[in-house]
């Protein structure tokens, strides 16, 4: 009997951590639009017309580097929760597929979506807790050592939610978290094996155009269809104690709550606030991260590498 065909998962893990980073540092202060726009709320801030007005405020108010408020926990999250993702969903593959290495496409939607429930329980959840409140300041630095914001940076936020929240405040908004990484995942990676596979012909090596049409299309199928978990998700997130109410407390209870008080205040269009942004992050992110994973694994295969 034949062995098993490889899927040198550890190419494809290498690949997607730099293609994180590669992402993280091009494509970030989309991510600071998005979050500023999905924090609007009827009775609440509504400064900002669109993607351009917001990101023409923000640089005018408080400066170019205010797009990138953020970026540390943002590059850390997004290269460790590439390596967790990408090693998951392709060693679950590895251990699905047949004999030539070939999985289904239920197949890929489950590994897809174990591998983002687990980045989104272990990663995901408290980096963006501390990413969305860094984000949600407005203000800049008016002077040495001095500050109008709250936040300092990623370690005075994480040490500022541990004393006052305790560490369950690193967790907030994880269920609508868990949604939206879970089906993304399952719906890039089925989508982009699918396209690779089946239409492509699953060449050796696929080149750039591609490479970036093909994510450019897995990338925008989930974000159409989760989109409300992740405006609940940066509510929920953006909640700290010192914001509740005395009598009644936090604004939104949970996930559930969350999402029938958006929708009957701010109408079921507010769920897809930010989508805008984050489509025109996301989609060129996973072009720009996919182009690295293929181009990194056709570099390996030039140089018998992690065979």
């Amino acid at each position: 009997m034949a062995p098993k065909k490889k899927m040198n998962t550890w190419r494809k893990t290498l690949g997607g951590s730099l293609g994180g980073l590669c992402e993280a540092l091009l494509l970030h202060p989309l991510d600071t639009i998005k979050t500023r726009l999905q924090l609007q709320y009827k009775g609440g801030s509504t400064q900002y017309k669109g993607i351009v007005d917001c990101g023409r405020q923000i640089i005018t108010k408080e400066g170019l580097p205010a797009m990138y408020k953020g970026l540390s926990p943002f590059v850390i999250h997004l290269m460790t929760k590439y390596i967790m993702r990408f090693f998951i969903n392709f060693r679950i593959r590895e251990a699905l597929a047949d004999a030539n290495g070939e999985t289904t496409l239920l197949q890929n939607i489950f590994a897809g979506m174990t591998a983002g429930t687990l980045e989104a329980l272990v990663i995901v959840t408290p980096f963006e807790v501390v990413k969305t409140r860094l984000q949600a300041q407005k203000g800049a630095i008016i002077g040495e050592g001095k500050s109008a914001l709250k936040f300092r940076g990623p370690i005075h936020v994480l040490m500022h939610v541990l004393k006052k929240e305790g560490p369950k405040g690193l967790w907030r908004g994880c269920s609508p978290t868990v949604f939206r990484q879970a089906s993304n995942q399952a719906c890039m990676f089925s989508t982009y094996a699918f396209i690779r596979e089946k239409i492509l012909g699953n060449p050796k090596d696929l080149g750039v155009v591609p490479t970036a049409a093909t994510a450019l299309l897995a990338a925008t199928v989930g974000p159409l269809f989760n989109c409300p978990a992740d405006v609940i998700k940066t509510r929920l997130m953006n909640q700290s104690l010192s914001m509740a109410d005395p009598v009644y407390g936090l604004k939104y209870k949970g996930f559930a709550d969350a999402y029938f008080k958006i929708w009957k205040e701010e109408g079921y269009l507010a769920m897809y606030k930010g989508i805008g942004p984050r489509l025109a992050r996301l989609a060129p992110g996973q072009a720009i991260t996919w182009i690295i994973v293929e181009k990194f694994s056709t570099f390996c295969n030039s140089r018998g590498w992690l065979n």
